[in-house]
């Protein structure tokens, strides 16, 4: 599988570096074909190595902001947090960049919005840091890595890079997540970890760690013999997180009658709990957009998201974490539905 981002060169190796230290410019210049892409500490250094390292594609960091306060800040909370992240995108973004490095979200709500914000500003590659925290393969937040990814690759995201706080916990994410990853898959691994011969499944890129360096790295990946490639040939099913939990669904999944997002929404989906298929969620008004977005950690099955103002069922896209059904219930306009389904991954059944 070719990575979205860079494979400058066909007959480069499976698996690539990317440099990150100025002083492993040379390391490029001697081995080119080992080298994916450059991320530059900031705007003048993304000029300047873009101009020695062509054609290498070469990015820049963005931090994601801290979340809001919930109690300081106005509803929907992910539209006050999406405006912060373009307030604090905004002067880091240069026309060198080929690509943005999105890191530091503090929940997977948060990278979203990060996503979707930066996806508004401008259209260039991104590459989103997933941080694994147990041997489960879930985020700090209890996201299932299988639904980050499934939403992610939906939403413009091209590459995943994962990071993890042990060797064993990196595997078990890869694991579980390469069958169904679409997008091309990286690690941030330490060079010791490599050498102890780590399992890595459909790995393709390597991210240097701090105090580690792109030339222990380099060594270590050309000695590192337990890669694995998982097939990805799930195509008989529909990945539809919740924004939390992975749900595999077929396309003729039963739909719940309509369910209103108002004040009794926490209400409705525990009497929906016992029932099978997706919750049919009808929006009418801003307020059931906040309703949405305040009982959604209530939900755990697939969403179908349906109503008849195309303006309230994009805000209520922007603030659902998953990936929404949409079953043609008060048709939208063509050219809409696809927009919504690049955009915002939009499930189209």
């Amino acid at each position: 599988m070719d990575i979205p981002l860079c494979r400058t060169n066909e007959n480069a190796p499976a698996t690539q570096i990317i440099l990150t230290d100025a002083a492993a410019l040379p390391l490029y210049h001697a081995q080119p074909e080992r080298f994916a892409a450059a991320i530059a500490p900031d705007g003048a250094a993304c000029a300047d190595w873009a101009a020695q390292l062509a054609p290498l594609p070469v990015g820049l960091v963005l931090d994601c902001p801290p979340e809001p306060d919930v109690d300081n800040v106005p509803r929907p909370i992910t539209m006050y947090y999406i405006g912060q992240c373009k307030a604090a995108f905004r002067d880091r973004l240069h026309d060198d960049a080929a690509f943005y490095y999105l890191r530091g979200a503090p929940t997977f709500t948060a990278l979203r919005a990060a996503v979707l914000a930066l996806g508004d500003m401008c259209g260039r590659t991104v590459i989103a840091e997933l941080a694994v925290e147990d041997d489960e393969g879930r985020l700090a937040d209890g996201t299932d890595v299988r639904a980050a990814i499934g939403v992610l690759q939906r939403i413009g995201v091209s590459t995943v890079i994962l990071s993890a706080h042990d060797p064993e916990s990196l595997t078990e994410a890869l694991d579980a997540a390469a069958p169904y990853a679409r997008l091309s898959v990286g690690v941030a691994a330490h060079s010791a970890w490599l050498r102890a011969q780590t399992r890595l499944y459909n790995t393709e890129l390597f991210l240097p760690v701090a105090h580690d360096g792109e030339a222990r790295l380099l060594e270590a990946v050309a000695g590192h013999c337990a890669g694995h490639t998982v097939p990805r040939d799930h195509d008989d099913f529909i990945l539809a997180p919740d924004g939390k939990n992975a749900h595999f669904i077929d396309p003729t999944i039963d739909i719940s009658d309509e369910i209103e997002c108002g004040h009794r929404l926490g209400e409705a989906l525990i009497d929906a709990e016992d029932e099978a298929g997706a919750l049919k969620l009808v929006l009418e008004s801003e307020e059931d957009v906040v309703a949405l977005e305040e009982y959604r950690y209530m939900i755990s099955r697939p969403v179908c998201l349906c109503a008849e103002s195309a303006e309230l069922l994009e805000q209520g896209l922007r603030v659902y974490p998953g990936l929404a059904l949409y079953d043609g219930t008060w048709e939208q306009p063509e050219d809409v539905l696809h927009y919504w389904e690049k955009k915002y991954g939009l499930i189209l059944l």
